[in-house]
């Protein structure tokens, strides 16, 4: 049996110029941020990309990678988000790993 290494779920946002309409949340911020973060926080964080233009982060084997800090809740707390867009038409964007940061840096 194969170990599951996302959740995908449907989603309209924008981003980048891409009209994104998948999000594929990938499981390894199970691994150490489980206490306070899921996919319905992530969700709320992605839809927070929406009409935004982000640079590139890096880019590892052609990849190319995002990185955030978006502000969010009450009181506000800063999380991190790590994404990439892929697809054919580039239609899905996937969060590598999220999780909350103390300063917001970038």
């Amino acid at each position: 049996m194969s170990k599951l290494i996302y959740e995908e779920y449907p989603i309209r946002i924008e981003v980048n110029g891409h009209s994104i309409i998948k999000l594929r949340i990938g499981r390894h911020y199970l691994e150490k941020h489980s206490a306070y973060m899921n996919d319905s926080l992530i969700f709320e964080l992605v839809y927070a990309l929406n009409g935004g233009i982000f640079k590139v982060d890096s880019v590892t084997k052609d990849i190319e990678y995002f990185v955030v800090d978006i502000e969010h809740g009450e009181p506000l707390k800063i999380y991190r988000l790590i994404w990439l867009i892929e697809g054919d038409e580039m239609e899905i964007l996937g969060v590598v790993n999220a999780y909350r940061r103390k300063k917001r840096s970038k």
